[in-house]
């Protein structure tokens, strides 16, 4: 498996993050009554479209698209409507070490900082997405709830990225460049998560 670079001028039209979550159902044949197990195995899907191109620059699509070789490359892909936090938190904070299964990451970062419910961050190869917006103390603890639960522990003092957090996504549908007279139409890409 190798990690597969974003060509030159790589930038969606159209973009859309969305968590698939992992349960079991059951449903009592006699009451009614339901139980939902959450099996804790989070994964984003990413779906993007690219604008039409020249056919010179749909080309190099075209070699991304191969490169990848269906499923078993991957790429490294970010939130490309929130790029960096809303919120201020900023330089260059860490964790407090945390469990697999968590609800919540302990960031130290500056005293007051702040992320903003739907801000993105990752930390040890994993994206997060904020749950609800939350405020630094005067020491510089940020206790960030998250939507998804962390797959794997992540030792004290793990960098947070919050510039371009990324995760390594595979091709989950068949993608392909088509070539009309003068240029190449909007190429569609849907990817998942790939979990190591």
């Amino acid at each position: 498996m190798t990690l597969i670079a974003l060509p030159t001028g790589f930038c969606p039209n159209m973009f859309n993050l969305r968590m698939k979550t992992s349960e079991l159902g059951f449903g009592s044949p006699y009451g009614g009554s339901e139980q939902v197990v959450d099996k804790l195995n989070d994964r984003w899907l990413l779906s993007l479209s690219l604008p039409n191109r020249t056919h010179a620059q749909a080309a190099a699509i075209e070699a991304f698209i191969g490169s990848l070789r269906g499923m078993t490359n991957t790429v490294a892909l970010y939130h490309w409507v929130r790029k960096v936090p809303r919120g201020s938190m900023r330089g260059a904070p860490k964790t407090n070490g945390v469990l697999q299964g968590a609800k919540q990451i302990l960031i130290f970062t500056t005293p007051a900082a702040t992320l903003l419910a739907g801000d993105m961050f990752g930390a040890g190869g994993l994206l997060f997405q904020v749950e609800s917006d939350c405020v630094a103390d005067g020491a510089g603890n940020l206790l960030v709830p998250i939507i998804n639960r962390v797959r794997k522990a992540l030792p004290a003092l793990t960098d947070v990225v919050w510039d371009r957090p990324t995760a390594p996504f595979r091709l989950a549908s068949p993608s392909s460049v088509q070539y009309v007279p003068g240029y190449a139409p909007e190429v569609a890409f849907d990817f998942v998560e790939a979990i190591g």
